[in-house]
């Protein structure tokens, strides 16, 4: 018996979609990984095994008919046969097959098999693979935009070359505002660097998310801290997160759904060090005005698409206030007004 991991990423740009599932087999077992036909997705995808890439490239229309992925099967060795003189109206003879053990698949709870002929019946994987999945939980998201001008620049350029009118990133235009504030704002999360590996853009910003808490009243998140209802838990941004030797401005998204559906702001605490800390401000108050804008996330971008609002304050300006970062930066939410 052994267990693998089956890996579909989303490679459409500005997108880093990945889906995982792990399976455990006993025996030679062949799967279909298939697109949900429902899906949004444009590909093209890479599929892997273990993280060892099995398919690269697929088509949405190759993801759609499914790839077949073989487990603990072995190459199968011809047997090999005489070929006999030719001779007139002679038909060449038909070799005999050697017997083979043919292992009984046991397919995995969860999973549809689907019997092909001649064939050990195939179990089908469907993940749902989507530019922007609906996660199970909701989480707000932390955007680090690095000051360095080589950053600045690309960044800038993107947003003038994809339609913004006003605002081309905070570095480059300070503060976001006015009517077109909402509109900017969304060309400026459609930024292929926000899902990492691009200069001082270092990590997809869905890994720097903090869970929304649902229930009523007071708990805590996933590192002891304190958390109201419809706050967002500790975000932590490591010194492998960023590029230490430079300083960020960092906002914080969070979809409206998340939070009731309402929102007129939501106070933060920031700081350095270890979990909770609020060694920059307790209970920080952000733009009030800017709060209360809904921006539209299109599909396509590194957190799921929705209607979302962006927060943001002076103490996330720039930070750390000075250079090299040292230890850890914290971001939590801390009351929903």
């Amino acid at each position: 018996m052994s267990t693998y991991s089956i890996l579909v990423t989303n490679n459409a740009p500005g997108c880093g979609t990945e889906i995982e599932q792990q399976l455990t087999v006993t025996g030679c077992t062949s799967y279909i990984v298939r697109l949900d036909s429902n899906s949004n997705a444009i590909g093209p995808f890479n599929v892997y095994v273990d993280s060892v890439i099995y398919y690269s490239a697929q088509t949405r229309t190759e993801m759609i008919n499914g790839v077949v992925v073989n487990l603990q099967c072995a190459t199968p060795t011809p047997t090999p046969s005489t070929t006999p003189t030719s001779t007139p109206n002679s038909v060449t003879p038909t070799q005999t097959p050697t017997n083979t053990a043919t292992p009984t698949n046991t397919p995995t709870p969860g999973l549809s098999p689907t019997q092909t002929p001649s064939h050990t019946p195939t179990p089908t994987v469907t993940p749902s693979i989507t530019s922007s999945p609906a996660p199970a939980t909701f989480s707000a998201y932390l955007f680090p935009e690095p000051q360095d001008s080589t950053s600045l620049n690309n960044l800038g350029q993107f947003m003038f070359d994809t339609g913004a009118i006003s605002f081309f990133g905070w570095g480059n235009s300070g503060t976001p505002a006015g009517v077109n504030y909402a509109t900017d704002l969304a060309i400026y999360a459609r930024y292929p660097g926000w899902t990492g590996n691009s200069g001082n853009f270092k990590t997809n910003v869905t890994s720097l998310a903090g869970a929304i808490r649902q229930s009523s009243g007071a708990g805590v998140d996933s590192y002891g801290c304190p958390q109201n209802q419809y706050t967002f838990g500790s975000i932590q941004v490591t010194t492998a997160q960023v590029e230490p030797t430079i300083q960020y401005t960092y906002t914080v998204w969070v979809p409206l759904t998340g939070v009731g559906g309402t929102l007129n702001n939501l106070t933060l605490d920031v700081g350095f060090g270890s979990p909770c800390s609020t060694s920059v401000i307790n209970d920080g108050v952000p733009d009030a005005t800017n709060a209360g804008i809904n921006v539209t996330v299109p599909s396509g971008c590194a957190i799921p698409s929705g209607t979302y609002r962006v927060l943001w304050m002076n103490e996330l300006y720039s930070e750390p206030s000075g250079v090299p970062l040292t230890t850890t930066f914290w971001v939590k939410g801390d009351t929903k007004s």
